[in-house]
């Protein structure tokens, strides 16, 4: 009986803990959702800036530039380091796709969204990767010149909400904890109150009316023996109380 009430209350106390993580696990997913958000918004604003950049330097050298050689005006124009100190996260990868490079190669279609996006920029989530990418263009042309794709690991942001908002899950997981434990001595004392006054009070009683009736058939049974054995009375003999009977079984 024992190790099952032990049983029952590890369970209990298993369920209560998954409980607490599983909270603490959605709280650290809205930070991380809120963490994905505020990465977005500095990346769209970052390759905005790269894509201002491109469209200047590629407007007098249309058909002769390369990525290659815009990233090293780049390089001297601002700086990487410069672009990406913003982040907390430093992106993964980032790269200027130009449409006549596409063309070149029959992918516009594969590419059309990233061309023509809704809203004027792209984002992908997915494969550990958040992607965003944002069209430019030349002054001499309304079409999209190229655009700019930046590519952020989704894993290094989600270690990097976890080790910043650490001590506030620990924190969680302690007072949770210590509330489960409170509310585990409450309704302890309360039931031991109740068991005292309710199951034994009635177990009680039953015992004593058991014990009653018992008695009322050992004095029945005696008063009908003595009954049928009138010539036994008559000749003297001593008819044994109760009293005597335990007194004598006792000695």
């Amino acid at each position: 009986m024992r190790l099952k009430s032990k049983l029952d209350l590890l369970v209990k106390a298993i369920a209560v803990e998954l409980c607490i993580f599983g909270f603490i696990a959605l709280v650290f997913w809205f930070q991380y959702d809120k963490a994905q958000d505020g990465l977005v918004t500095k990346t769209k604003a970052i390759a905005e800036t790269i894509g201002e950049q491109a469209g200047a330097f590629f407007s007098s050298r249309q058909d002769e530039a390369t990525s290659d050689e815009f990233f090293l005006f780049l390089d001297k124009r601002l700086g990487r380091k410069k672009l990406f100190n913003t982040f907390e996260v430093a992106p993964k990868f980032f790269s200027v796709v130009l449409r006549k490079d596409v063309d070149r190669a029959g992918l516009l279609n594969q590419f059309k969204e990233d061309f023509y996006p809704q809203g004027g920029y792209k984002v992908i989530k997915g494969g550990g990767i958040i992607s965003v990418a944002v069209p430019f263009r030349v002054s001499s042309s309304s079409e999209p010149f190229g655009f700019v794709k930046i590519d952020s690991d989704a894993f290094a942001l989600m270690s990097n909400t976890l080790s910043n908002n650490f001590i506030f899950y620990a924190a969680i997981l302690v007072m949770l904890n210590n509330q489960a434990f409170i509310l585990y001595l409450l309704l302890r004392r309360r039931k031991a109150v109740e068991f005292e006054k309710g199951y034994l009070k009635e177990h009680s009683i039953g015992a004593l009316k058991i014990f009653h009736r018992v008695l009322g058939d050992i004095i029945e049974d005696h008063e009908e023996e003595v009954k049928t054995k009138p010539r036994r009375r008559e000749a003297g003999e001593k008819v044994i109380s109760l009293l005597e009977m335990f007194e004598q079984k006792n000695k």
